[in-house]
């Protein structure tokens, strides 16, 4: 699908807090994907530069297909434009980084 994609816990990089992980994904210019809600404050929201896509549901055999469909096509919304997207099989909320 030519998504570059690094799992932060397979890398040199396991154990660094949310902060170094927003640091780390703006140096690379780089989207964060995650189930970790804290990225949804304030605090670290401020920091994101190039987007954050949080998914909101548990991945499951029954929802799988459409929850990887709908963070595809939340990536070619951060593609246009750096913003927060909350992701589920059935929807996308597109918020600002910025409150």
């Amino acid at each position: 699908m030519g998504i570059d994609i690094v799992w932060i816990p397979e890398t040199a990089y396991r154990g660094i807090s949310d902060k170094e992980i927003v640091d780390l994904a703006n140096s690379n210019g780089r989207i964060r994907l995650t189930r970790d809600s804290d990225f949804l404050g304030i605090n670290l929201r401020r920091k994101i530069e190039y987007g954050l896509i949080y998914i909101a549901e548990p991945a499951r055999k029954d929802n799988l297909v459409r929850l990887s469909r709908n963070i595809v096509r939340a990536l070619e919304y951060l593609e246009r434009k750096p913003l927060i997207a909350i992701v589920t099989s059935t929807t996308i909320e597109l918020h600002p980084l910025t409150p």
